[in-house]
Formats: C-alpha cells, sequence, structure tokens
C-alpha cells in the first residue's frame, strides 16, 4: 500500500495532489502509520478508517488512531516532523511512473486484471503457503455458491440442473 496516487514531486521538493492539499495532508498521515507500524495488521486499521473517512479524515486522525490502536503522539511526531517529507519522497519512488490511474492494485508485482474490485480473490490465489482465514473464509463461499442441490437430494454446479431435476 502506498498513499500517493497521483501526486507529483516539483524539482524544489514540493508535493501537488490530484485533488489539492487536504490529500497530499492525508498521505501523510498514511505514510507515517505504515513507517511506524509495518506490520499491516496493525497500518490497515488506521488506513482504512481513514479513508472510509473521505473529506473528514483530516479531523479524524486522532479518532482512527485510537480506534486503530495506534499511538496518536508517534503519528503527530512524524507528520510534524521532516521525516513526513522524506516519506512523500519515498512514496513517489514506489508508485510505479506507468500508473494510468488509482488506485493502481499490484500483487505480486503484477497488475490487478479487476484494478483491485477482486482484491481479496487475487492475493489469496497469489499467496503461497497456509491461507489465512479471510482466504478460507472466500474458498468456502466460492464453494457454498456453486454447488446446488435439486430435487431428490442430488447435487450439481449452479445452473448445471435441467429442468425436470428443480
Amino acid at each position: 500500500m502506498v498513499p500517493f496516487g497521483n501526486a507529483e514531486i516539483s524539482p524544489s521538493g514540493e508535493v501537488t495532489c490530484q485533488h489539492g492539499k487536504p490529500e497530499c495532508e492525508g498521505n501523510r498521515w498514511e505514510q507515517c502509520a505504515i513507517a511506524h507500524y509495518p506490520d499491516p495488521i496493525e497500518h490497515l486499521p488506521f488506513y482504512y478508517c481513514m479513508e472510509n473517512e473521505g473529506e473528514r479524515m483530516l479531523s479524524k486522525v486522532k479518532h482512527c488512531a485510537s480506534q486503530a490502536n495506534l499511538d496518536y503522539d508517534v503519528l503527530k511526531k512524524c507528520y510534524h516532523s521532516p521525516e513526513s517529507q522524506s516519506l512523500q519522497k519515498k512514496a513517489a519512488a514506489m508508485t510505479p511512473a506507468d500508473h494510468q490511474y488509482v488506485p493502481w492494485v499490484l500483487v505480486n508485482g503484477k497488475l490487478s486484471p479487476s484494478d483491485g474490485d477482486n482484491i481479496l480473490q487475487e492475493v489469496c490465489e497469489a499467496y503461497n503457503g497456509n491461507k489465512p482465514k479471510a482466504c478460507q473464509q472466500l474458498a468456502m463461499e466460492r464453494n457454498s455458491k456453486r454447488c446446488v442441490v435439486g430435487a431428490g437430494g442430488r447435487s450439481r454446479e449452479a445452473g448445471k440442473f435441467k429442468p425436470s431435476e428443480l
């Protein structure tokens, strides 16, 4: 996750965001959270809360930090320090120069075919190892949609029944 979007950095180092200064400020708060709480289990709830607040996000930073169990003072210190500008430059460097829109979703370095609309499925399919609970639940949901039981207890893939079997 790279909170930078369609922002640009001028040769003088000034960051300009597509949706103005508030977007840049929101990106900085999110970048500080990611930098100081690098485990996604820690920073994603903050990021999610901020993004859900939309245009109100800047007035909800403290609330979102509290809700995500992050130390607001740690985030505030980062935000108001030169570290924040450094994180903006790092995010710019991490944003693919060829991205055409946002979100530009990459899974294992490959562009998401669904533009992130099916991100859980795509991540689960790409994930090696024991599948996390969310992936297991997704697999169960997908399997339950594929199998339906017709008359007489016969089961077939959904849409594969003959009218006489229903």
